[in-house]
């Protein structure tokens, strides 16, 4: 582990509980626990770094443009009255990135001892984040950062159509992906503008996430076949 990775999973937690803290009361304690699950699963679930192959880095463009527009505020649409974001996305000028279906993908920016954190919040209330260098980093390896999967609109784990979502962030480059199945036709989903919510059958087996530029040129190929729907 370098000592980028030291430092990061220490802001992590230190973020982590200053969230959980600002947020509890004697009737949310149990949230506060759930928070604290939550931050171990993000330092899993970046920390491991081997879950997408990079097909075409070089044709991967510059991200600056992204990583500015979500640490300023600028990506995505200002959040509403009606949308179910978590406390602290609101309390940070989080921004809706992407959305399907009821379910919603958040950004914010918080301080931090190591600097500016860039928060992706999941609809259930599961974050991932890092330093914005950080995730210049991952975005210098990959185009595409799978989060995970966030129950349907409704609290289930699928929806009536036995479908779950999954999540994540984009480079800036990446205008079209395909979700692949062991069998049947891909979901395709050709509006991408830095995250997208993917409604995934849950009744296929995953695959792999595959990213494509404007001109149609593969830049990623993301193994996802351990995602699934969220168990209650």
């Amino acid at each position: 582990m370098s000592n980028h990775d030291v430092r990061w999973i220490d802001a992590l937690g230190a973020e982590f509980a200053r969230v959980a803290a600002a947020h509890e009361t004697p009737s949310r304690r149990p949230a506060r626990r759930r928070v604290l699950a939550m931050a171990l699963s993000a330092v899993v679930l970046l920390g491991a770094g081997a879950y997408a192959v990079p097909v075409t880095r070089a044709a991967i463009e510059d991200v600056t443009s992204s990583l500015a527009g979500w640490v300023s505020g600028d990506e995505g649409r200002a959040l509403r009255p009606d949308d179910d974001a978590p406390d602290w996305v609101r309390d940070e000028g989080g921004r809706v990135i992407a959305e399907t279906d009821g379910v919603e993908l958040y950004v914010s920016r918080t301080e931090a001892k190591a600097g500016a954190l860039l928060r992706f919040t999941l609809g259930d209330g599961f974050a991932v984040f890092d330093t914005v260098d950080g995730w210049r980093a991952r975005f210098d390896d990959h185009a595409v950062v799978v989060l995970g999967a966030s129950p349907a609109a409704g609290g289930e784990g699928v929806d009536d159509r036995g479908r779950f979502p999954l999540l994540g962030v984009t480079a800036r480059s990446v205008a079209k992906i395909e979700l692949r199945y062991a069998d049947g036709p891909p979901l395709v989903a050709d509006d991408i503008d830095g995250g997208f919510v993917l409604m995934a059958d849950a009744r296929r087996a995953r695959q792999e996430l595959v990213a494509y530029d404007a001109a149609g040129r593969e830049l990623e190929r993301t193994d996802v076949s351990e995602f699934g729907p969220l168990r209650r």
